[in-house]
């Protein structure tokens, strides 16, 4: 595996994010919900459509993985770009209480409780260091590379015009180099994104076989989504609407 300079990567994300996310606004157009006249239509007025070879097909494609998703965005964690080396950190380290034996102040039933602040927030980043084991809450984080098409998404509204949009501003040409190589995505050990849908969008409309970076994170997303969510919260990340 080629070693990658996590900290610039980081650094460049935080630059080159807002030229393709568009900040935190939805869209117009669900790509779940939308018919392949209204994105031909979209991509045409936008001038992209003879920009992508084989755009009926990749759109039927891309809108057929899309329907994986089941969590409203108002339900999905938020991890800033400035928040993922300390995120990564702490995973690595144990300090989240993720597997048991769990602290005194972990609930065992309902161990990521959702919308913490103030002591009880603070607690629950360091909540791993307190249960008794060194070694149990340590979570393996890799960087790999992955087929952008492999990568599947759990994100249930996730907007055509916002992607395709922002990559009409780019140029192809600058999107692909962003995504292939200057920017990361967050995803389960099982490929499931936590964070990057509407690049994962961009992506696979225009090259289901790029290889992207994935910040690999070892939990399956049936732990990772409650744990994460639970995580943005207790930071004081405010949830998209």
């Amino acid at each position: 595996m080629r070693k990658i300079d996590f900290s610039k990567l980081i650094q460049e994300e935080i630059k080159l994010v807002k030229l393709h996310e568009a900040g935190e606004a939805a869209g117009k157009l669900e790509i779940v919900k939308m018919s392949y006249e209204q994105a031909k239509t979209f991509m045409e007025e936008i001038d992209l459509l003879d920009k992508v070879d084989d755009f009926a097909d990749k759109f039927a494609y891309t809108q057929k993985l899309a329907k994986l998703g089941r969590t409203k965005r108002k339900d999905m964690p938020v991890i800033d770009d400035s928040d993922v080396k300390k995120f990564q950190m702490r995973l690595k380290l144990g300090t989240i209480d993720v597997k048991k034996p769990f602290a005194p102040t972990t609930d065992p039933k309902n161990p990521w409780p959702e919308g913490l602040g103030g002591w009880d927030a603070e607690d629950f980043v360091k909540r791993g260091l307190k249960d008794g084991s060194k070694e149990d809450d340590k979570i393996g984080v890799t960087i790999k590379r992955v087929e952008v098409g492999k990568l599947k998404p759990i994100q249930k509204q996730i907007y055509f015009d916002k992607s395709m949009g922002m990559t009409a501003k780019s140029g192809v040409k600058n999107t692909l180099s962003f995504l292939g190589s200057k920017t990361f995505f967050v995803a389960s050990d099982d490929n499931f994104i936590i964070d990057g849908h509407h690049r994962w969008l961009s992506g696979i409309v225009l090259d289901p076989k790029l290889k992207v970076n994935v910040l690999s994170i070892g939990l399956p997303i049936k732990e990772l989504l409650p744990m994460t969510t639970a995580y943005g919260d207790a930071i004081g990340n405010k949830r998209n609407q």
